[in-house]
């Protein structure tokens, strides 16, 4: 067991266990807690902090970052196809296996979104692992999406929020297993909101040493490789609604 002390907002912080488990509390009442995609979320109140490194928090970021007023979240392709049909100027963006489905307008790639000029505009994402948990996700507030290109916006908008519980969930591959690169962001955002982040340099050698940068490579998505190993280079952070008329969680930027 480690036990350290740092300030976590305007408190102190107490981290309970090692790397894998668990829970940092802070002397202010705020707990951060590291999840796993296979609990039961249904419950969980607070906020949630989805990680998918791998490429659909970074995606996300980049279309908001081009303008894109709202991009819909759906964990199921039919779905996606269902609401494009329903809006046809849409735009319908998705992967499976790391590539576009068949019939889409574009696959899920960061390094693509930053090139597109979407103001006004609504996305509609399906990815095999980023959009599989908004949706049982109802309970909580807010529900934010972190990658390292975002890390110190959402640490910094977290500690001016300080709600009660915060919930790191790494979405993993396919919303199956752990994805290392998925548990390296948690773990550097948990340590982060205890104020003692770790060195990036280290934790970007591992990022591109893991099986997802192989996959990546594989698929011949070096740009987004370079994309996703950045930390810090955007301020935007997305926050999930719900559209009620569309009964489909919906993410869009943050504003105070």
């Amino acid at each position: 067991m480690v036990t350290t002390t740092a300030p976590v907002g305007k408190g102190r912080a107490v981290l309970l266990g090692g790397y894998n488990g668990a829970e940092a509390r802070g002397e202010d009442g705020m707990e951060v807690h590291l999840r796993k995609v296979g609990e039961r979320l249904e419950g969980l109140t607070g906020a949630v902090v989805v990680i998918d490194v791998f490429r659909a928090g970074n995606t996300l970021i980049a279309l908001l970052e081009a303008g894109a007023e709202r991009v819909y979240l759906l964990p199921r392709r039919e779905q996606a196809r269902r609401l494009k049909a329903a809006h046809p100027h849409w735009l319908l963006l998705g992967e499976r296996g790391g590539l576009p489905p068949a019939g889409f307008e574009g696959g899920n790639s960061p390094a693509a979104a930053a090139g597109m000029r979407l103001a006004g505009r609504r996305v509609i994402l399906t990815t095999s692992a980023g959009t599989q948990a908004v949706h049982r996700l109802r309970r909580a507030r807010p529900v934010l999406f972190a990658t390292f290109a975002n890390a110190g916006a959402v640490v910094d908008l977290l500690r001016r929020l300080e709600p009660a519980a915060v919930h790191l969930l790494p979405m993993g591959l396919e919303a199956r297993r752990p994805a290392e690169e998925d548990e390296l962001a948690a773990g550097y955002l948990r340590l982060a909101l205890l104020a003692q982040p770790p060195v990036f340099a280290a934790l970007r050698d591992k990022l591109l040493r893991c099986p997802g940068a192989e996959r990546l490579r594989r698929l011949g998505q070096q740009d987004d490789l370079a994309w996703c190993t950045r930390l810090d280079v955007s301020r935007l952070v997305p926050v999930v609604e719900w559209d009620e008329t569309e009964a489909t969680p919906f993410a869009r930027p943050w504003q105070a």
